[in-house]
């Protein structure tokens, strides 16, 4: 990722006040793909994020390059890599460790309570495509929960619940290593020039 701030600007900046500046990189400025780009969805594809995947490997996989990281942040609306991209299984067991205490304690915690309203997901043919329909539930109060019928009422653990953040932010867009030069293109005009 330190490719992406190698071009950046520099800008004078005195944290002190004190009238002694020093020179840091603008992070004001920030390279974004064009609306052409982002909503061209043929130049993008799916991708499932596995636990042995980082994004300087993938970089190296996809672009053979792996200071081209940065691309994968930039195409998912990525600012933070840190929370933002997906734990391997270790960093996942740690972070649940530092937040509950322990795994136990992260499944006997309540999260929240959801009314399931499609119990479990349907394939069907469209249009001669299958269709996955994904399982839906609505998240409710205590006092709704109680109400409902036990066959359509679930109780979310925290550790149920941070697992499925976690495996939501395993699906990425990829963009297609054809356009790699016309974003480089773009990335250099704002900042090289």
């Amino acid at each position: 990722m330190s490719y992406f701030f190698t071009p950046h600007p520099f800008v004078a900046y005195d944290p002190t006040g004190q009238n002694t500046p020093s020179l840091a990189i603008d992070i004001t400025r920030r390279f974004r793909l064009s609306e052409i780009s982002r909503n061209n969805s043929l130049i993008f594809y799916n991708y499932d994020v596995k636990d042995s995947d980082r994004p300087d490997i993938m970089a190296e996989k996809y672009y053979q390059d792996p200071r081209l990281d940065w691309l994968f942040f930039i195409t998912n609306n990525i600012f933070d890599p840190y929370f933002q991209w997906p734990l391997n299984q270790k960093q996942f067991e740690d972070y649940v460790r530092q937040k509950y205490g322990s795994t136990s304690s992260a499944q006997a915690l309540n999260h929240h309570y959801e009314k399931i309203i499609q119990s479990r997901s349907e394939q069907v043919i469209y249009d001669g495509e299958r269709i996955v329909i994904p399982e839906r539930s609505l998240q409710v109060d205590y006092a709704t929960y109680i109400l409902l019928a036990p066959s359509v009422r679930r109780n979310i653990d925290c550790f149920t619940f941070e697992e499925n953040e976690n495996n939501r932010k395993r699906t990425i867009k990829i963009l297609d290593a054809a356009f790699v030069p016309d974003v480089m293109r773009e990335f250099e005009e704002i900042f090289v020039t």
